[in-house]
């Protein structure tokens, strides 16, 4: 794996038609923009991430770009060839549970926003996929909806795909789910399959972390906040137990993939 943290993607160049209707010569129109982009594709290529546009009515993908095979291991053409009943095969069976109650979840969050919150949606959800050779790679899903139906469940999405093999710890996966103005956090158990909501950190929680990431000591966050050292320690305690990491690598890793921080 070339980088351990997924891209960031901006999505403002077709916001327009996540209020539209998308027709499918709109769909078109998203694949030409962006097989046509230069600079998006090298970055996926640079960071072993893909992306997808998935038409969840008929299940099969109106384009693939970057490189999905570095990734997951199987190729563009076999995943556009194939379509989505494919991907979805390739899940390892332990994480197709929590997959498939994240995708729920997520489901049930898209079908109450409003037209103005569903512009800043976004998903992102960890699971591991089989490769040919037979290993796993995690791979973190990144999505947000190019259209819904009049019931309000996604009809096109805009699915990025990147590998997060080393950053984070098997047995459980994660949901994250923001409409730009909250974040909610789930986490999965892989052996009951229960889901259960986590405790959001605080903004002063998030901004040690950010200072952490930085590589700042809790000596040097306190004197850039005011605060005191103890202070600092107690925060990064409480971040520990409210997100069930073991230490501080995880937690900032965790934090990172899941844009969080």
């Amino acid at each position: 794996m070339n980088s351990t943290q997924p891209i960031a993607f901006d999505l403002t160049t077709i916001r327009k038609i996540w209020k539209s209707d998308i027709l499918k010569s709109e769909a078109k129109e998203i694949e030409e923009y962006l097989r046509e982009n230069p600079l998006l594709t090298e970055t996926l290529n640079l960071n072993n991430t893909s992306v997808a546009i998935i038409d969840i009515q008929s299940m099969r993908y109106l384009c693939c770009l970057g490189d999905a095979e570095p990734v997951i291991g199987w190729s563009n053409d076999m995943i556009m060839r194939e379509g989505v009943q494919f991907f979805l095969s390739k899940v390892f069976p332990p994480d197709y549970v929590g997959f498939e109650t994240m995708s729920a979840m997520t489901t049930e969050y898209v079908c109450k926003l409003d037209d103005h919150k569903i512009i800043s949606f976004k998903s992102l959800f960890d699971f591991r996929m089989v490769r040919p050779d037979g290993s796993l790679t995690r791979v973190m899903h990144q999505g947000v909806a190019l259209k819904r139906d009049p019931f309000g469940n996604i009809s096109f999405l805009l699915a990025l795909i990147s590998d997060i093999t080393h950053l984070k710890r098997d047995g459980r996966q994660h949901l994250h789910l923001t409409n730009g103005s909250e974040n909610l956090i789930y986490e999965v158990n892989n052996e009951t399959g229960i889901s259960k909501k986590l405790e959001s950190l605080s903004d002063r929680e998030r901004e040690i972390a950010r200072l952490v990431g930085k590589k700042l000591t809790s000596e040097d966050i306190a004197k850039k906040l005011f605060i005191s050292t103890h202070t600092v320690n107690t925060h990064r305690q409480n971040m520990l137990k409210k997100l069930d990491m073991a230490d501080t690598m995880e937690l900032i890793n965790f934090l990172t993939v899941y844009h969080l921080i």
